[in-house]
């Protein structure tokens, strides 16, 4: 969007005899207290000029540059923020927090809610994974891991606390009075920017070549492309705090400000040596390199070669060992960042990104033979983030523990993948073609764990091209980074039939145990009810909604679900709908209620039961709270043991067994997070500047809106029924709780006493009777294929005399009821090794179902004869399936009265293959 010219001509711009000029390079509006100035002092405009001189008079790496941004602010009276998780679980629409003002959207920037100081300053580490093709290329001007300085101001309508003047003035202050900075080496460049469903004019701040900042402000939201002006204006500043230090240390690449000693140390631990000189003649024009830009990069790079007195080449090979441990410290920080908040390596959501920086990193360490070096970098990280962030610190077992299974996956898939990738290469180049498609490199990535370099290299044996995008790993991040939110259809068009009436009253939460009320029915919408107020509690949060009676004068219908649409609650009427303004008696169906509570304050119980158990990282990763039984899932990185099982389980009754009280505490948003931080969304995104809090004790405490038990007491009971890994570092339970854990065992009696009668045995010694049942089976089925032996050998001449001749095969089919499939397949193979040219096809029928075996000798084959294409023909005719290969085919299907068709398409379909042959 095009700003205004006068968008920045404010009073500190004025006073300060900045002017507004145009960069005669890329054509933008910047100011400047140099009025001949024709350049923005943007790179790629200019070229780094601070390197090797640097014009800050404080010399400050990332941790002390981060003091004095967040000391300077304080000074200025804003308040000190601790830092936002770098996974943004606050947030339904994005997996990462990607900037400082994502700590703060949607409900402070909308005003839904206060912020927690105003205005208030925070160093917010970031991800960002859109540019993790440049990390390393661009020497630090693309990180996936960076620390935005976020000094943030909130104006009201009624509370004006600052706005572009101070903002600016904040900022030059810290640069050229606090840093020394001289400040006609300042420029501001105009803007506008948007993100987050937000958006407003700034000007981004450069020295000597560097961008540094960017000061935005947000004065609008944006809605299907519009601008809509919002009632809270928002100073949203974004001080790169790696950029800030790089610029003050001038060091060849914002790596050394970065990571200081652990730089010099990751080079050592590789074994790696590089030109200082070459780093800083090659970062003074960095901001010319960028692998999405590769014409204007090549230009750049030669014009650094030329300057060294190198050829092009030999520039390329002494700056890509630079290129790649500049990857792996920013990629190995981000995985210790990410894994000290529990995300658990997977192909889904923020597991895939984890995934991703786990195995670029061992493939870029792979290059140099130093990929069992990953463990002492990523202890070098934890070992000096730590004082910072005392999180990173506690979690240090379990970041060494989530990384290496992690990298033992990846190392076995690794080993397993090769062939199957080379398959599907040989498969493609069969069909003619010359070079791999993008989708194809993608899903060796995603599915087999190739990097698109390991496939070149096998394509290239197999004479197959492979076009390697220069952005292949942003593309696949872009999709996977944010999500987009869509409410159901359903809802969408139910909303607008009401959006005009008030919210519902929820007696629910104002008293749980109370099942029978009165209310005024609003309106009646497509076979929905909405009242004034209800006890019926709406499904959310993986409880199921309530179910019950309407009644009103001398009519009564059923409610089958209730559902919430925004502030308003809708029953779902089977029967009559009683009249606008009617007052109606609803009666909740207490059983099911009662089912429901206990099972989601089983599901909470649990939850912190196996976070006990296992660790820090497990996060609830959904739940589904039904009547009969419930399931709960976790994330973990392996599969559950079963004495960890067992554990987790007494665990969970152990609480149940102490009656905690189950408190529901509502606390406003800031509140809530401050007291108890993000373990809270456990369920997932919770709305509202309020937020209903349920606390166990020091057990478990989640926002939740479900309706609980009083006391964990009043569970009962909890018994696991089944433990299963329903996708890679996610595991579900599925439990019963409360009656239906009665239920469960009394049925578990049952069938164990059915057990025992079978079998002859007390229930304490089914065990050691099941065992000798086991033994006298393998006995008797070594027996049997002694028999099928024999037998078969007896029976092979028979069936060779009696085959009958079709052209030049001989063809033999039997049913069989009596000997069964593994008698047949013993027999086939023998009797075609005896006749190459023999077809044989028997059909076993075995407990209702007609099993199919097929086999082809040699000489058969040679004539075009297969036997999987007879295996598919005939179980399709009596419903079912089967496959195989030439020699040997196998299936079958539940018709067993369409077996007598069989034989005439078996014969039928080797004389067409043999007139075909013939033609």
């Amino acid at each position: 969007m095009p700003l205004k010219d006068d968008e920045f001509d404010i009073d500190f711009m004025r006073k300060n005899d900045f002017v507004r000029k145009k960069c005669r390079i890329c054509g933008s509006f910047f100011w400047t207290q140099k009025h001949d100035l024709d350049v923005c002092m943007e790179s790629p405009c200019v070229e780094y000029e601070f390197i090797g001189n640097s014009p800050s008079k404080v010399k400050a790496d990332v941790n002390e540059m981060r003091r004095i941004f967040l000391k300077f602010f304080e000074d200025n009276k804003h308040a000190v923020i601790n830092p936002y998780p770098v996974v943004a679980r606050w947030r339904d629409d994005l997996l990462v927090t990607i900037a400082s003002i994502v700590d703060f959207q949607p409900y402070v920037t909308n005003g839904e809610i206060p912020p927690p100081a105003n205005p208030l300053v925070i160093s917010q580490p970031c991800l960002r994974f859109e540019d993790i093709d440049n990390v390393g290329p661009t020497f630090g001007r693309h990180l996936t891991i960076f620390e935005m300085g976020g000094a943030h101001a909130f104006n009201y309508p009624d509370r004006f606390i600052y706005w572009k003047d101070d903002t600016i003035r904040y900022h030059h202050e810290l640069l050229t009075e606090r840093l020394g900075v001289p400040s006609d080496l300042v420029t501001y460049k105009e803007h506008f920017w948007s993100g987050g469903g937000n958006a407003g004019p700034d000007v981004e701040a450069n020295v000597m070549g560097l961008e540094i900042s960017t000061l935005v402000f947000m004065s609008y939201r944006l809605e299907n492309g519009n601008l809509i002006p919002t009632p809270v204006r928002t100073v949203d500043t974004g001080y790169g705090i790696e950029r800030w230090a790089w610029l003050t240390m001038g060091t060849p690449t914002a790596f050394h400000a970065v990571f200081g000693k652990i730089f010099d140390k990751t080079l050592n631990l590789v074994g790696i040596k590089i030109d200082d000189k070459v780093l800083s003649e090659a970062g003074k024009i960095s901001g010319s390199f960028s692998v999405l830009d590769s014409n204007r990069s090549r230009m750049a790079r030669e014009i650094v070669a030329k300057r060294l007195g190198m050829r092009y080449d030999e520039f390329e090979d002494a700056i890509k060992p630079f290129e790649n441990i500049a990857a792996i410290l920013d990629h190995t920080k981000a995985l210790v960042f990410m894994l000290a908040e529990g995300v658990v390596p997977s192909n889904v959501k923020a597991g895939y990104l984890v995934r991703m920086l786990a195995r670029r990193s061992y493939r870029l360490l792979s290059l140099y033979g130093a990929q069992s070096k990953l463990f002492d970098i990523l202890e070098m990280q934890i070992k000096h983030w730590s004082p910072q962030f005392p999180h990173i610190k506690d979690m240090r077992d379990e970041i060494i523990k989530l990384a290496d299974v992690e990298i033992e996956k990846y190392e076995k898939t690794l080993e397993r993948e090769y062939g199957e990738a080379r398959k599907k290469i040989e498969a493609l180049k069969a069909k003619g073609k010359s070079s791999i498609p993008i989708e194809l490199l993608q899903e060796f990535y995603e599915s087999h764990g190739l990097h698109p370099q390991q496939v070149s290299e096998i394509s290239q044996k197999i004479g197959m091209k492979v076009e390697i995008p220069l952005d292949f790993f942003s593309n696949l991040v872009k999709k996977k980074s944010e999500i987009e939110v869509q409410k159901p259809k359903e809802e969408e068009a139910l909303m607008s039939k009401f959006e005009d009436l008030p919210a519902t009253e929820p007696i629910y939460y104002m008293d749980s145990k109370r099942l029978e009320f009165d209310a005024k029915v609003l309106r009646v919408v497509d076979g929905f009810l909405i009242l004034d107020r209800t006890a019926f509690y709406p499904e959310g949060g993986g409880q199921l909604g309530d179910q019950g009676l309407i009644a009103w004068e001398k009519e009564e219908s059923q409610v089958i679900d209730t559902i919430k649409v925004g502030s308003v609650i809708l029953h779902k009427i089977k029967g009559k709908l009683p009249p606008k303004d009617a007052i109606v008696k609803g009666i909740v169906d207490s059983q099911r209620r009662s089912a429901l509570m206990i099972h989601h304050t089983s599901t909470h119980i649990l939850n912190g039961a196996a976070r006990h158990v296992l660790g820090e990282h497990v996060w609830q990763a959904g739940a589904l709270k039904d009547v009969d039984r419930s399931r709960l899932d976790i994330t973990h990185y392996a599969q559950l043991t079963r004495e960890e099982i067992v554990e987790i389980e007494n665990r969970a009754n152990m609480v149940v067994r102490m009656n905690i009280p189950v408190e529901v505490l509502k606390l406003q948003r800031n509140d809530a997070e401050k007291r108890y931080g993000f373990r809270l969304y456990q369920g997932g995104v919770v709305p509202g500047k309020e937020i209903r809090v349920i606390k166990i004790g020091d057990w478990d405490i989640e926002a939740c809106g479900g309706v609980h038990c009083s006391r964990t007491g009043d569970v009962g009971l909890i018994k696991i029924i089944r433990v299963e890994r329903v996708q890679d570092g996610v595991e579900r339970f599925e439990f019963v709780a409360g009656e239906p854990a009665l239920k469960f065992f009394q049925l578990q009696e049952d069938v164990l006493s059915k057990i025992s009668q079978v079998v002859g045995a007390q229930q304490e010694k089914l065990v050691e009777a099941i065992n000798r049942l086991a033994l006298d089976r393998s006995e008797l089925m070594k027996k049997q294929k002694i028999m099928f032996k024999r037998l078969s050998e007896l029976s092979k001449d028979r069936i060779i005399e009696k085959a009958t001749k079709i052209s030049s095969i001989d063809v033999y089919f039997e049913v069989d009821s009596e000997l069964g499939e593994d008698f047949h397949i013993m027999l086939g193979e023998k009797v075609i090794e005896q006749n190459p040219s023999l077809v044989y096809c028997a059909i076993a029928l075995e407990n209702k179902v007609a099993r199919v075996i097929v086999f082809c000798g040699k000489d058969a084959r040679a004539r075009g004869v297969k036997a999987k294409e007879i295996t598919r023909n005939i179980s399709q005719i009596i419903g079912g399936s089967g496959g195989g290969d030439e020699r040997f085919g196998r299936g079958g299907g539940p018709l067993i009265d369409k077996v007598r068709e069989v034989k005439s398409t078996l014969y039928s379909q080797i004389e067409n293959v043999i007139k075909e042959r013939k033609q």
